[in-house]
């Protein structure tokens, strides 16, 4: 039987566009930015992170929307906001140019805060690439698809202070949504393409953000069964049930899952008398 071992991610010289040039704003996982060019105290770095993951998300908003966002409920003097503010700009630092990754209000022309040009997010790289993808059905549309699932790392918005980020719970529900969707694309390709190991790969890297997801599941049921792993469907099959049993309280699978299992696993033999 093939073997379900993980398919590689992309190469780097298969990489569609070019690497970014200024920090990068990492949402698609464990949220940090990456590539600051400045320092920061690591007391003052997670109010930092979430203001710029709130402006990747929500360029051109008023302080306002800052106060609301990153102090709900809470009465925010001008000083603190703009403590935090002017920390994370430095922070951020400057580009190549001497431009500020993150420009002065004043400067914006309309008084509101955004990130520099130079700032990029793996959301908005994953959407360029989804879009290009799926609307392809052919190898640079599903080798934007690879792309696009390398870029996650777990689910989006990982191992936040669980105070914090209220405002991302939307944002978070689309980033998963979207994820699953490409995984279960590309793997149903791989698939149909005799590429197992591919096929996999994408059923897993789509459950690094949504384990509960028994669309993608199945999908790795049907991986292993063309692949003639039985030993891997039936893993495949316990892990599903162990994650419903911890994540969902013992919620049955869903109906189709379990009529997909009853189709693809023997059945069990009488015993002869």
């Amino acid at each position: 039987p093939a073997s379900p071992a993980n398919a590689p991610a992309p190469r780097p010289q298969e990489s569609l566009g070019t690497a970014p040039t200024g920090p990068t704003v990492l949402l698609l996982g464990p949220v940090s930015v990456d590539g600051a060019a400045g320092r920061i105290d690591s007391s003052r770095r997670n109010a930092g992170t979430e203001l710029v993951a709130f402006l990747a998300l929500n360029p051109g908003v008023d302080h306002h929307a800052i106060d609301d966002a990153l102090w709900p409920g809470r009465l925010v003097g001008k000083e603190m906001r703009n403590a935090v503010v002017s920390r994370t700009r430095s922070w951020l630092g400057k580009d190549t140019d001497g431009r500020l990754h993150f420009p002065r209000v004043q400067d914006s022309g309309d008084s509101r805060y955004r990130l520099g040009a130079q700032v990029s997010c793996d959301w908005t790289r994953f959407q360029h690439l989804a879009r290009t993808g799926l609307t392809r059905h052919d190898e640079d549309g599903t080798l934007a698809l690879r792309h696009a699932l390398s870029l996650v790392r777990g689910r989006p918005f990982g191992g936040i202070d669980p105070t914090r980020y209220a405002w991302a719970e939307p944002a978070i529900q689309q980033m998963v949504s979207a994820i699953v969707d490409v995984a279960y694309e590309l793997s149903t390709r791989c698939r149909e393409a005799s590429d197992i190991p591919g096929a996999l790969w994408a059923a897993r890297r789509g459950l690094l953000a949504a384990e509960e997801s028994e669309l993608l599941h199945r999908q790795l049921f049907l991986a292993h069964h063309a692949a003639d792993d039985l030993e891997g469907l039936r893993e495949a099959a316990t892990r599903l049930a162990r994650i419903n049993e911890q994540l969902l309280d013992g919620a049955d699978m869903e109906a189709e899952t379990a009529e997909l299992l009853r189709n693809l696993l023997p059945r069990p033999t009488a015993p002869t008398r």
